[in-house]
């Protein structure tokens, strides 16, 4: 038996799977039951990395970059190709499919019926909430004005009111007398009829020219109700006229009939002319069905109840009260409480007041009590969404007497609402009972406004109060949602807390960390000062300027100097002419260039002292020690956001050292605003120096991590007879150590000239050491050997010159194999990773916080199942790729990708925690499968915001998946837990076998 035939008999065979999809690494099986499953069993399948059992019958078999092949291979098997499960394993989907697949299930166990009537009303509804809200708000600002006496009572057609007020009441009106076709469209579209269809068939009934056939028509009693009937065709067949405007039931019947019908005839005509025949033969039989028979069974439907209504007041008031708010709930879904508008304008024209609005206003006042009581689970929560709802549907009801929101926004989506409505409905309508009923002698909306209107005021507040209360309170108390759903918000919440704990952690560690590492600086360069201070005293002022990390004074106007400038920021480089702001770009302000931030942190590349810091955070300029001058802007415009989405961390007049925080900002928050990001970094005494140019080893839109040489600042030449700076040769004669091995000198190499950025030929020095992330030119970017930041040669004439302790004692013994190994690692050969003792570094692919691999929060991961490596908490939101190499792995969601590298390391980037479920939201993918990508090559860019707020954990694993053919795959010694790395500073390091 081959692996994935062996795979699908160990959870069960075909007929336990209900469905299966894949994502980077994992099958993901839906089973019938999971109980019986031996995970032993499982892992112990060839080619099996693991297996992991999860909730709701969910299974997980981990098999790593060949997970495609092996699905491949299990939906080829003759047991999947037969259907296996009664369910249609055979169709496999994404994770929408199954979801979606799952919801039509239904959770009202076997009342299939119940769940089909409730979904049918939901998702007929659910579109529309938007205006519905909006009409209800224009509702409640009409009800206010008449409270307050500014109009008359607006709710009563007859009441007049000026030109201005009906225009502003129509625009509450429209949107409820078009309801039926909005219902229509969307009903028609839930049963799988084409919903342009639905809306035409109702919009005939609701077409002036329908009603203007009242002039022809005949009246006749019905039920107790007088109706206006039509007779058509020689006066066989009776058109009931009727202003279908408001009504809801009549395009839901009419949606029911059209679904079965428009699918029955897609089946018996031809798809040749399904386009011509479908939708007139859907309309030549629905459009007088509808007018002839569906519309007024609404209508008479409606006049029945009233009818009965009355009867029912007539005969016992008490049971009326207890009546009617316990049917309203079921009346308003479907229309059916339009009709009593009418009786109620009937009732008090006929009778001076009105017996139904009493009883309604119980109804109303526990609806909006459940909507209180979901708003108040929503903020505690955090559910955003819902928070949005509940607020502006409460809002609507209490201020406005509209329950449609509350109803279709919330209460139709969770059946566990409806048992809790009910018994405020029915305390409500006891209250009032007891006290002897209410009548009202205006026809009002039931909203805390207009408890005035009734005829016992205290005995309708006490009533509103019980329903509201007790509704709100059962809700609070017993929730309304199901336990998977409290389960499911209750992890949401927890992930929440303990990614905003984590999060204040790792800031306080960091601090904690750059305190020591500061600390640690100072002690050494101290020991460094007392040593050279017992050899010469020359040698102790030097080292005492390196100690205190204070360049020697205006060092970059020494004649003929050449001095670099570092990125304060993570980022892509931009040349300034493109820079979108002319007074930058033409070099108004000064000379430099731009970085488009792909990091949130600028930080000050020099030492100096702060003179120029808005208090909006958006600009600084610093004073460097060297002499020069520097402008760093934070995007364009930006001053017009008056300091919002800036954390300043600097003020005027402060002093700054290298790597020092001048502010973080919020990305989001200044391009949301509609300001662009770029940040120019500008020379501003350009005048004193012979040229300002962007960096020549920093080509356009080059990704470049903070302490990145950007610009280079030229001295001007000596005056005749002026003293030249020793050792600052002319800038041409500069041979950097990389031009020098690619020559084949590599003694050259060791002693060529190795600035780190920040620093100037000849010894002069921007910063006081070089800037956190950046790497030695001329140093191989994988490689163990590194050459001296002093550039000092080995004793025995060794390639490179190692700062590290190790490197050191290996330049020291001048072994081939060592610089054999570190040249192999530098990436230029294929499989360079696995030459014996070959020592490889690989770069951070996105700008984040370290995780180590235990910490990361899938046992998939941290159980080094799929591989070996570190993970990472993103700060920005690009992925680029750490090496050269092949995509061997590259999923369209976007949030996982597989790199083989040409050094043979075997790479998986895998975004974000569980974001296969995402379907693709929120990723912007830029490789396919079968690339070739080179260092610093987009992969994908993510929106964090969609990734978070749908749940999911950011962190990013980055694992050596091949770690068996290399001694060893660790984190890098350097790279500490919770420290901030930038796209391509070293996180994990690979140790070839011997």
């Amino acid at each position: 038996m081959n692996a994935p035939a062996e795979i699908l008999a160990s959870i069960g065979g075909a007929d336990n799977v209900e469905n299966l999809t894949h994502c980077a690494t994992r099958l993901r099986f839906q089973l019938h039951d999971n109980s019986g499953i031996d995970e032993k069993q499982v892992e112990s399948i060839p080619g099996v990395m693991g297996a992991v059992s999860q909730s709701g019958n969910r299974y997980q078999v981990v098999i790593g970059g060949a997970v495609e092949s092996v699905y491949n291979d299990i939906m080829a098997l003759p047991e999947m190709k037969e259907g296996g499960s009664a369910t249609g394993t055979q169709k496999s989907g994404s994770n929408a499919d199954v979801k979606s697949a799952a919801k039509e299930k239904g959770p009202r166990g076997r009342f299939t019926w119940l769940d089909s009537f409730f979904d049918f009303l939901g998702d007929s509804f659910r579109p529309i909430l938007g205006s519905l809200l909006g009409a209800s708000l224009i509702i409640t600002f009409m009800a206010l004005m008449g409270t307050l006496g500014v109009i008359g009572n607006w709710a009563d057609p007859r009441t007049e009111l000026s030109p201005t007020w009906q225009f502003i009441n129509l625009c509450w009106r429209c949107v409820f007398y078009f309801l039926p076709l909005m219902v229509a469209y969307n009903a028609s579209k839930k049963l799988g009829a084409d919903p342009w269809i639905g809306f035409a068939v109702m919009a005939v009934v609701m077409l002036p020219g329908f009603t203007s056939l009242g002039q022809y028509a005949t009246h006749l009693t019905f039920a107790g109700s007088e109706i206006n009937v039509v007779r058509l065709f020689g006066g066989h067949l009776p058109l009931t006229i009727f202003d279908y405007g408001s009504q809801v039931f009549p395009p839901l019947l009419m949606a029911a009939v059209l679904g079965p019908l428009y699918k029955l005839l897609k089946k018996i005509i031809s798809p040749n002319v399904q386009l011509i025949f479908v939708p007139f033969l859907s309309m030549l039989i629905m459009i007088p069905l509808t007018a002839f028979l569906i519309g007024p069974l609404g209508v008479y439907a409606g006049a029945g109840l009233a009818n009965g209504l009355k009867a029912v007041n007539d005969f016992s008031p008490f049971i009326f009260a207890i009546l009617i708010p316990m049917l309203y709930p079921f009346m308003v879904p479907l229309g059916l409480h339009w009709p009593l508008n009418a009786i109620m304008l009937l009732n008090i024209q006929t009778l001076g007041f009105d017996f139904i609005q009493g009883p309604m206003g119980a109804w109303n006042f526990a609806c909006f009590g459940a909507t209180a009581g979901v708003l108040f689970l929503s903020v505690r929560d955090r559910d955003v969404t819902m928070r949005q709802t509940a607020t502006g549907a409460l809002a609507a009801g209490l201020l406005g007497g509209i329950s449609e929101p509350s109803l279709y926004g919330i209460h139709l989506r969770f059946k566990r609402i409806y048992p809790r409505i009910l018994v405020g409905c029915f305390l409500g309508g006891l209250v009032q009972g007891i006290g002897g009923g209410l009548t009202t002698n205006a026809f009002v909306f039931t909203s805390l406004l207009t408890i005035p209107a009734f005829s016992n005021i205290p005995l309708y507040a006490i009533s509103i109060a019980v329903a509201f209360f007790s509704s709100m309170l059962l809700v609070v108390f017993f929730d309304y949602r199901t336990a998977d759903e409290r389960a499911e918000a209750a992890k949401v919440r927890a992930t929440e807390d303990a990614d905003q704990a984590a999060e204040e952690a790792r800031k306080a560690s960091a601090e904690a960390h750059k305190a020591e590492l500061r600390a640690d600086d100072a002690e050494a360069r101290a020991d460094q000062a007392e040593q050279r201070a017992a050899t010469t005293t020359v040698a102790a002022e030097r080292a005492a300027q390196v100690a205190t990390a204070v360049a020697p004074a205006r060092t970059a106007l020494a004649p003929n100097a050449v001095t670099q400038i570092a990125s304060p920021v993570a980022g892509y480089v931009v040349p300034l002419d493109k820079v979108p702001d002319p007074v930058f770009a033409k070099g108004t302000v000064g000379l430099g260039v731009g970085i488009d931030p792909t990091g949130d942190t600028i930080t000050s590349p020099g030492d100096g002292k702060i003179i120029v810091a808005q208090d909006t955070g958006h600009a600084f300029g610093i004073k460097l020690d060297n002499g020069i001058e520097l402008l760093i802007h934070v995007g364009i415009d930006t001053v017009n956001l008056g300091g919002t989405g800036f954390d300043v961390h600097a003020a005027r007049g402060d002093r700054v050292t290298t790597g020092d925080v001048l502010v973080r900002f919020d990305r989001t928050v200044i391009e949301s605003a509609g300001y662009s990001m770029i940040t120019p970094v500008l020379v501003t005494n350009p005048r004193k120096f012979a040229s300002v140019t962007q960096a020549p080893a920093t080509l356009s839109s080059a990704l470049v991590a903070p302490g990145d040489t950007i610009i280079t600042v030229t001295a001007k030449p000596p005056k005749d007879g002026a003293a030249v700076v020793p050792g600052t040769p002319p800038a041409p004669a500069h041979r950097s150590a990389a031009q020098a091995v690619a020559a084949g000198d590599s003694k050259a190499g060791a002693s060529a000239s190795t600035e780190a950025p920040g620093s100037s030929v000849g010894g002069s020095q921007l910063g006081g050491s070089p800037a956190p992330g950046s790497t030695v030119p001329g140093v191989a970017a994988h490689g163990d050997a590194q050459a001296s930041p002093q550039g000092t040669g080995t004793a025995d004439g060794a390639a490179a010159a190692s700062p590290t302790a190790d490197g050191a004692r290996r330049a020291a013994t001048g072994g081939a194999a060592d610089s054999a190994g570190s040249a192999a690692v530098s990436g230029a050969a294929p499989g360079s990773a696995l030459v014996a003792g070959a020592v490889t570094e690989i770069g951070s692919p996105v700008a984040g916080r370290v995780v180590a691999l235990a910490d990361v929060p899938d046992p998939v991961f941290s159980k080094g199942i799929v591989g070996l490596g570190v993970g990472i908490d993103p700060t920005g939101d690009t992925i680029t790729s750490p090496g050269d190499g092949k995509i061997i792995v590259a999923q369209d969601t976007g949030h996982a990708f597989g790199i083989k590298l040409d050094n043979g390391i075997e790479l998986l980037i895998h975004v974000g925690i569980d974001t296969v479920n995402l379907g693709g939201t929120g990723f912007d993918v830029h490789v396919a499968r079968g690339d070739r990508v080179t260092t610093g090559d987009v992969l994908v860019r993510f929106d964090r915001t969609v990734i978070e707020s749908a749940g999911y954990s950011m962190i990013t694993p980055v694992l050596v998946t091949n770690p068996r053919k290399f001694a060893s795959v660790t984190q890098a010694p350097a790279t500490l837990s919770s420290a901030l790395v930038a796209p391509g500073d070293t996180i994990i390091t690979v140790t070839a076998k011997q």
